[in-house]
């Protein structure tokens, strides 16, 4: 009772907070995300409602901001029409396959598809709150400063599982075994530490990697920048011991992302960093491996081009084969919504994107959805192709893109995992951010010629 107490007061003084500074109680949402996991463990009977502890600051926030997120709507919508446009025919399959699952499902079940539907809106206004809340690039840095801080702290409990401390607070969520995951000739033992899953804790190893590495380039190895190679190095030992290789996978899209981008304007400062911290990242596996212990870790991150084309596409046409074009509608691939069905039988079996979105929302639906993310990549390139302006660094827009790519290809791998609130909501964050890179010389006090009126005329 005391965790739920504990819990409880947290979500409670953060909206309260929300009503005098939303911007700080998006902070203490973060933290909430973060403490519900362990808080929730060592609570009898491991209440499902308190994963979603996050969800209600989160309200909070949107309900203090109802209006300036109407009228910031309508400016989004304004400035980025062709992507709202496409937007507006993904919903439009959204709300027909409600009705599909409606009818998979059987009224008496009609919440399964209605938190499906909640799981797929969730992160809209989140993308809002992000493109309110970036009004100079210093506020976005606070912000990645504050999460790198308290994933560094919150990753402590992975190393100790992995040492086997004997803590309600470690592991899986009501799972009292090892998770073992099998592969060609090894086992590997699944890390969560204080985080609910492996997948989760994975995640949050890869974005405090991701964020790490471009700080440390930032820098420049400058006197700042070693703290910043450390996190580095503490979060991909973490992705390395969760044992899923999408947290590996996700920190190489990053690189990949922003090197694309952004490579030829590195300094050479810049250049020697970006090298250093890949030795950094080297040393790791390098230690890891040798040992003779977690070198199943190092052997299991191993992959083929087969297996990446297969995890990528995910089962998309045989989902298609087993349950036509239509799909089985929404719920049907939806992580816990055992809870509401009261039994553990899923009728999906989907956990890539692709095919998460095949058996959800029909061949349509998945065929709008990857025409709307064409859009929003197509608009994410000409943002981070545009140079520096006094008010806004392409550095960052290109720090933003990594990390939103890496996100969508773990989506991709992994969809289940962004039923997790803290994932889904963060990530929306990140593109609400980059997005609001464009409106930085409108929204600085003096304002110059502008990355917004630049874009205007491809956006519109």
């Amino acid at each position: 009772m005391i965790p739920f107490i504990l819990l409880s007061a947290l979500v409670v003084m953060s909206m309260a907070l929300a009503l005098v500074d939303w911007r700080r109680a998006w902070f203490l949402a973060v933290l909430c995300g973060v403490a519900q996991d362990p808080l929730r463990k060592v609570t009898t009977g491991t209440p499902i409602y308190m994963t979603f502890s996050i969800v209600a600051v989160y309200a909070a926030i949107v309900i203090v901001n109802q209006k300036r997120l109407q009228m910031f709507a309508r400016e989004f919508a304004a400035r980025f029409k062709n992507l709202t446009s496409w937007f507006a025919l993904v919903f439009f399959f959204l709300v027909l396959a409600a009705a599909n699952g409606l009818f998979t499902y059987g009224l008496t079940l009609w919440k399964v598809p209605l938190l499906s539907l909640f799981v797929y809106v969730l992160p809209v206004p989140a993308v809002l709150i992000g493109y309110i809340f970036l009004t100079d690039e210093e506020r976005l840095y606070s912000f990645l400063r504050f999460y790198a801080i308290l994933t560094s702290i919150a990753l402590i409990g992975s190393p100790l599982e992995y040492f086997r401390v004997n803590s309600r607070m470690l592991g899986m969520v009501a799972q009292t075994e090892d998770q073992i995951r099998h592969l060609p000739g090894i086992q590997i033992r699944m890390i969560s530490g204080f985080y609910r899953a492996p997948d989760i804790m994975g995640w949050h190893a890869a974005t405090l990697t991701a964020i790490a590495i471009a700080m440390v380039v930032r820098r420049g190895l400058g006197r700042t920048a070693w703290p910043w190679m450390a996190m580095a190095g503490w979060g991909f030992y973490n992705c390395m011991i969760s044992g899923r290789r999408k947290a590996i996978y996700y920190v190489a899209v990053f690189a990949l992302a922003f090197c694309w981008r952004y490579f030829s304007r590195l300094r050479v400062s810049q250049l020697v960093a970006f090298a250093t911290i890949a030795l950094v990242l080297g040393y790791v596996i390098h230690e890891i491996s040798s040992d003779e212990k977690s070198s199943v870790y190092a052997r299991g991150a191993a992959t083929t081009q087969s297996e990446v084309a297969s995890r990528l596409e995910g089962g998309v046409f045989e989902t298609v084969r087993q349950f036509g074009l239509m799909g089985a509608g929404l719920g049907t691939a939806t992580q816990g919504v055992r809870h509401l069905t009261g039994n553990d039988i899923n009728i999906g079996w989907q956990e890539g994107g692709l095919s998460k979105l095949a058996i959800e929302l029909g061949v349509p639906g998945l065929l709008a959805a990857l025409a709307f993310g064409l859009a929003m990549f197509r608009l994410m390139l000409r943002i981070t192709k545009h140079p520096d302006i006094p008010e806004s660094s392409q550095f960052l827009r290109v720090t933003l893109f990594g990390l939103v790519m890496a996100n969508v290809a773990n989506f991709a791998a992994s969809a289940q995992a962004y039923t997790d609130p803290v994932l889904v909501l963060m990530s929306a964050f990140f593109v609400g951010c980059l997005f609001a890179t464009v409106t930085l010389d409108e929204r600085a006090p003096a304002a110059a010629p502008a990355l917004a009126r630049t874009l205007a005329p491809a956006t519109a």
